[in-house]
């Protein structure tokens, strides 16, 4: 997949091992939608009700949550491929607590929620499928958020920090952060101030290098890997 190209409808981790046709055929039992959102477009508010499930097919989510005093207090970025609304969806919430907005031009697949409450009147074989594969992508969620309550609770900001660079960075020493600094600080539970004290601590000593518009380098991996075993001393 070429950069910039988006996901194909079956490389969606909801349509795996179905063939095409049965994708095509699942797409009008589960009153499927593609529709494309502009950059900074909501997806949906905070506070609306929770009625389809969300699949990135191109483009980037924020998923964020403001607080009654209008302070942003947390923020999660979502890529191609990945899902939202779940946790909303299948709690049978109220409301949504957070809101998502498409950070570039977006392409999302949504389904209805009807869909995964009972299999169609003709039983469909990839009905069953679809179902088994939401099991798994339930699953990848809590071992996403076994890491996250790990990075957000793995000792200092220093730690949480060289945590969260050395999970993006996949032992790439280039690093582009997908959140801006205010979301990131968000993500990270602190203030922005006090994230950019820590990057530039980093930098001062040789860790790593700001090289400005979301870009950082990692210039000693063993370093970084100090700071965050120092939580387990």
């Amino acid at each position: 997949m070429k950069e910039g190209q988006g996901m194909k409808m079956k490389e969606l981790s909801l349509f795996r091992d179905l063939s095409e046709e049965e994708i095509t055929r699942s797409m009008g039992c589960s009153r499927s939608v593609v529709q494309e959102y502009k950059k900074n477009e909501y997806i949906f508010c905070q506070e609306d009700v929770p009625r389809k499930l969300y699949f990135i097919l191109k483009g980037n989510v924020l998923l964020g949550q403001v607080n009654a005093m209008g302070r942003q207090n947390y923020a999660e970025y979502l890529k191609e491929g990945q899902s939202f609304g779940e946790k909303d969806l299948f709690l049978e919430h109220p409301a949504y607590e957070y809101y998502a907005l498409a950070r570039t031009k977006t392409t999302i697949l949504s389904v209805s929620s009807h869909f995964f409450y009972s299999t169609c009147a003709k039983n469909c074989a990839y009905h069953k499928k679809i179902i088994y594969n939401m099991m798994r992508i339930f699953a990848n969620e809590a071992d996403q958020m076994s890491k996250k309550l790990y990075l957000l609770t793995c000792g200092t900001l220093r730690q949480r920090v060289s945590y969260y660079l050395m999970q993006q960075s996949g032992g790439n020493p280039q690093v582009e952060l997908t959140m801006k600094r205010e979301e990131l600080a968000a993500h990270l539970n602190t203030t922005r101030p006090s994230l950019s004290r820590e990057l530039s601590y980093l930098q001062e000593c040789g860790v790593l290098k700001i090289q400005g518009r979301g870009r950082i380098a990692i210039l000693d991996f063993g370093r970084l890997q100090d700071e965050i075993d120092k939580v387990e001393e």
